[in-house]
């Protein structure tokens, strides 16, 4: 169905307050949730003894394991990467669920005390990749992220097809990132920001969200506010609309580059822009890199989005939950504020997840879907069929009754890939 939705431009006033909920289960939720809402935000790290209690895992809602749906005509052949819940590691396997590689990294082997933004990490069964990328020799590019620490993210490595560390980035690196065709890095990184210089709208303290662009060896070539960004805007009434007390008032979760690639209904810019999803403003924008303030911001029917992504024609795909129990992606065309196509699962075909969404078109138009919380992948295509379904083998608990998250997932054409990494392997 075709639905008007609106857009926020210039005049974008009407910013209704969103709040962002700390993803940790008892026991740690309350003390978390005390901590936010105290009169001043502090670093909090909470001592858990059970992953299983974190939203690192969830109850298992089927037995299912591995593919359980493939359709060799309708689906998009290639190579499936994901990243589980059970740990700091991602996984790449065929359209049959047949492992092809494993990367396994445990943040001790990657965290040094000296000038790290974390400096006293939770153990590693609590930090798992919250995002991975992999190069076609086998490299793979990963965000960490723990349980029971906020705020989570606890910085970026690139590990070789053997996990053996390259480089390592220990900021505070966090949610999607992504890869320019030139190797740099464009990723997410917060910080509590404790005063008020440079001045702000905004109650301190408060949490930060930067845009750290990174070389290809990992060294922190820039780093902008996007708090300062969007407040030195035509846009700044986004930010005038936050509730006194919210601590985390962007709640960005994805960054896309975009360089100098135009999108329906966004201003031309001559510098290099990428596209982020502002989940507690229900905004996505666009920024310019160089001149490092935002040249476009748009609102529409997406409600605290986990991710938003320009698609190749323009549109722009948003993924949300509206109502924490049904989940949705919506592909819009902002030249004409409508949705031309959207995926909201269904009795027969659950699609639900309180956070890490994402969605990715496919060449042939189909679209692979992450459903976190049900620790699944799915691909559907234009009609809303579903033509491949994943679910993460992993269980632990009585009975096997817990299942990790998959926190992203990614289909990856057989020749991106070298052979000289996956052999020849079909997918």
């Amino acid at each position: 169905m075709r639905k008007k939705i609106w857009i926020a431009l210039a005049a974008a006033t009407a910013v209704a307050g969103t709040g962002v909920t700390v993803a940790v289960w008892p026991p740690a939720a309350k003390i978390l949730a005390d901590a936010w809402q105290g009169d001043t935000l502090r670093e909090q790290r909470q001592a858990i003894g059970d992953p299983l209690t974190t939203d690192h895992w969830g109850k298992a809602r089927a037995a299912d394991k591995g593919v359980t749906v493939w359709d060799p005509i309708g689906a998009q052949r290639g190579f499936t990467l994901y990243t589980s819940g059970e740990g700091p590691v991602a996984r790449l396997v065929t359209m049959t669920g047949a492992p092809v590689h494993e990367w396994t990294i445990p943040y001790s082997t990657v965290w040094k005390q000296d000038g790290a933004a974390v400096q006293e990490p939770q153990p590693d069964n609590l930090v798992f990749l919250r995002h991975a990328r992999v190069m076609p020799n086998g490299d793979l590019i990963a965000v960490f992220e723990a349980a029971g620490h906020m705020p989570a993210g606890y910085g970026m490595v690139k590990v070789d097809k053997d996990s053996k560390p390259l480089w390592r980035y220990l900021q505070r690196a966090h949610g999607a990132f992504d890869v320019a065709p030139d190797g740099r890095i464009f990723a997410l990184v917060q910080a509590i920001r404790e005063d008020d210089e440079p001045a702000t709208v905004l109650e301190t303290p408060f949490l930060e969200d930067f845009l750290a662009v990174l070389s290809p060896d990992g060294k922190e070539t820039a780093k902008i506010s996007l708090v300062d960004a969007l407040e030195r805007s035509r846009f700044a009434s986004l930010l005038r609309k936050v509730p006194p007390g919210h601590h985390d008032p962007l709640g960005a979760t994805s960054v896309q580059y975009l360089g100098s690639n135009g999108a329906k209904g966004v201003p031309d810019s001559a510098g290099e822009r990428v596209l982020l999803s502002f989940g507690a403003l229900d905004a996505v924008a666009v920024l310019d890199v160089s001149g490092k303030q935002v040249i476009w911001a748009g609102r529409g029917e997406w409600r605290g989005q986990h991710e938003a992504r320009a698609l190749p024609d323009g549109d722009l795909m948003v993924v949300d939950a509206p109502d924490d129990k049904d989940s949705r992606a919506q592909q819009i065309d902002m030249s004409t504020s409508t949705v031309v196509w959207s995926f909201g699962g269904g009795t027969d075909q659950p699609f639900a997840s309180t956070a890490r969404l994402s969605a990715q078109r496919l060449g042939n138009g189909n679209t692979l879907l992450t459903e976190s919380d049900g620790g699944r992948l799915i691909e559907v295509d234009n009609s809303g069929t579903v033509v491949w379904e994943y679910t993460n083998p992993t269980r632990a608990g009585p009975g096997g009754a817990y299942i990790p998250v998959i926190a992203s997932g990614q289909r990856i054409e057989a020749r991106a890939l070298d052979t000289s990494f996956r052999g020849f392997t079909r997918p």
